[in-house]
């Protein structure tokens, strides 16, 4: 049995699935028949006349209307389908919900009321958000087009990555938390000038490079007001500007933590792949692409490599042109980095869907052509949907204890 929201006011339908035996050719449907993702396929009265019409169909799914299904297909004696409450996830919701906690506790270590108790447990928060589906987590990053607590967002992109390339890297639990918690806190020093600069189109004042100079040891100094003692912490914070052999800044050191320059990957890409005022955004293939030509053969290439592992060619969440015109959005990368699962969200002349289609791009006239950056996009759909799913048993993704989803 499936739940389906079929239209605009999201009107929720329980529907079953056909198989072969429910179906015969020649003969009227007994009623509207739809895909797995609530989209109808048919419509009530329709008559199938090929064997390789229904085949088609049947392998894309055919379900209709649970009372539909109950008066044409269920016996009398068959026992009732047990019924089950599904809880689902929705990890753009769930990382919605997060910032704004994440800005009052960075606000909190500022005016020195937090704690850093208070951080590591936002940290656990991030983990489990980010482990209980990290395509859809890495999706949800790339896809914020919302202005509001831009540079609250950024910090909570880039401790989400972290934690994903942490967990890669099997770094133990303790190091985790402690580069989850400096991505967190990297940009103390920078909470209200980063989202004045990514609305400037003019070059930097003296003052501003000098702010911008500056945030690394004023983000280490408000920790340290709090009592943060964690070294690998401070030292992440304090040096994710810096590159190996003295050329970050503003301190030039020259053999920087590892950890600090996980951040500093992480904060690159994600900035990259943001608008600002001055710039458009890079395609995210593009960025990864940079990244492995600027730091995949330094000391911390081992970073890189996890990096372009992760988020592959084609991230979830990025922008794709397909050779049939389209534009669609990647939903998963389940087989292969270069043909990854697809959902157009454009006509072949450019008019946004209200429904998103998969696409196979293993398939000639869906395979991918290029790539789009989001704000050449137009949407008629709430793409969060589309990585909706049923909860994993246990998964902890409150954000801060204010919304769950399980």
């Amino acid at each position: 049995m499936h739940r389906h929201a079929l239209d605009s006011r999201e009107t929720i339908i329980e529907t079953c699935r056909l198989s072969k035996s429910h179906v015969q050719l020649g003969v009227a449907l007994p009623g509207n028949v739809y895909d797995e993702h609530g989209t109808m396929l048919l419509s009530k009265g329709q008559v199938l006349d090929s064997d390789a019409q229904l085949t088609a169909l049947l392998e894309r799914g055919m379900y209709v209307e649970i009372g539909v299904f109950n008066a044409q297909f269920r016996q009398a004696s068959a026992a009732p389908e047990p019924r089950t409450v599904e809880h689902k996830f929705d990890p753009f919701l769930v990382r919605e919900t997060m910032k704004p906690g994440l800005n009052r506790l960075l606000r909190g270590v500022i005016d020195a009321s937090a704690t850093p108790e208070q951080v590591l447990e936002f940290a656990t928060h991030v983990r489990d958000f980010a482990e209980a589906d990290p395509e859809a987590a890495i999706a949800a990053c790339l896809l914020d087009r919302h202005e509001e607590l831009r540079a609250v967002a950024h910090s909570l992109n880039s401790a989400i990555l972290c934690t994903l390339l942490a967990k890669r890297l099997e770094w133990p639990d303790a190091r985790q938390n402690s580069v989850i918690c400096a991505a967190l806190t990297m940009n103390l020093g920078m909470l209200d000038v980063q989202p004045r600069l990514s609305r400037q189109a003019t070059p930097l004042t003296p003052v501003q490079h000098e702010q911008i100079n500056a945030h690394p040891e004023a983000a280490m100094a408000a920790l340290r007001q709090i009592a943060v003692a964690d070294p690998a912490w401070l030292a992440a914070v304090h040096q994710h500007h810096e590159k190996p052999e003295g050329k970050g800044y503003p301190q030039q050191v020259p053999q920087p933590s590892e950890e600090s320059q996980l951040i500093r990957l992480t904060d690159t890409f994600l900035a990259r792949a943001a608008s600002r005022a001055d710039r458009p955004p890079l395609p995210p293939s593009q960025i990864i692409k940079h990244l492995f030509v600027e730091d995949g053969q330094g000391p911390f290439a081992a970073l890189v490599a996890s990096m372009v592992k992760l988020l592959g060619l084609y991230p979830p969440g990025c922008f794709v042109k397909l050779a049939n015109g389209e534009i669609a959005v990647v939903f998963r990368n389940e087989a292969s980095q270069k043909t990854p699962i697809v959902a157009a969200v454009t006509t072949t002349s450019g008019i946004p869907t209200m429904q998103p289609v998969r696409r196979d791009t293993e398939r000639e006239q869906f395979a991918i052509s290029g790539t789009v950056t989001p704000d050449k996009v137009s949407l008629g759909y709430d793409l969060g949907k589309l990585w909706v799913t049923n909860a994993k048993p246990g998964a902890k993704t409150n954000g801060n204890g204010e919304a769950s989803q399980t």
